[in-house]
């Protein structure tokens, strides 16, 4: 039985020849793992539209192992982020923390509308971009259950045992732009 969803697409990985494992954080189950079957092939219809950092609508089938993207409609490109250094690693940097800090599926609607949010947020010109991760990081440790934290970024990489990888990317990226 197909199922339907709406997510954003945080993380991808080549898998065999021409398939792609997707983690994508959506609406209605968290963070999720699906195969896109054939999308690294030039003429895949859903190739578009499985791409990082969409806002894309989603059909599924059940499967053994991961569940299989079967169909595929962006939502919203977020066009500036992806043209914007700033914006771009900043992206990044809280998709990572989505994948990194929740394990599994589990529905969050406070999770969701926030990630939604400060992705939308990004992709406007003119935007204050530090306050924007700043907000999202404590939002996010409080919605997790941790509370605030004095330094959010010690706190995730003792709490993790590494560190975060897009976090000196995005500070190269605010001192490049300086």
């Amino acid at each position: 039985m197909l199922y339907k969803t709406q997510g954003i697409i945080i993380k991808r990985t080549n898998i065999g020849e021409f398939d792609r494992l997707l983690t994508v954080y959506t609406k209605d189950f968290g963070k999720i793992l699906l195969r896109g079957k054939s999308i690294r092939k030039n003429q895949a219809k859903l190739k578009g539209h499985l791409e990082l950092f969409l806002y894309t609508h989603l059909m599924i089938a059940p499967a053994r192992g991961f569940d299989i993207v079967t169909g595929a409609e962006t939502m919203e490109k977020f066009s500036f982020l992806h043209q914007n250094l700033i914006s771009l690693s900043s992206a990044y940097y809280l998709s990572e923390l989505i994948d990194k800090l929740i394990i599994g599926p589990e529905k969050d609607e406070n999770i969701w509308q926030m990630f939604l949010s400060s992705f939308q947020e990004l992709n406007q010109p003119n935007q204050d971009v530090k306050v924007i991760i700043s907000d999202f990081e404590n939002r996010l440790l409080e919605f997790l259950g941790y509370g605030k934290q004095k330094n959010f970024l010690d706190f995730v990489e003792a709490l993790l045992n590494e560190k975060l990888n897009s976090r000196s990317f995005l500070q190269e990226a605010f001192y490049l732009l300086k």
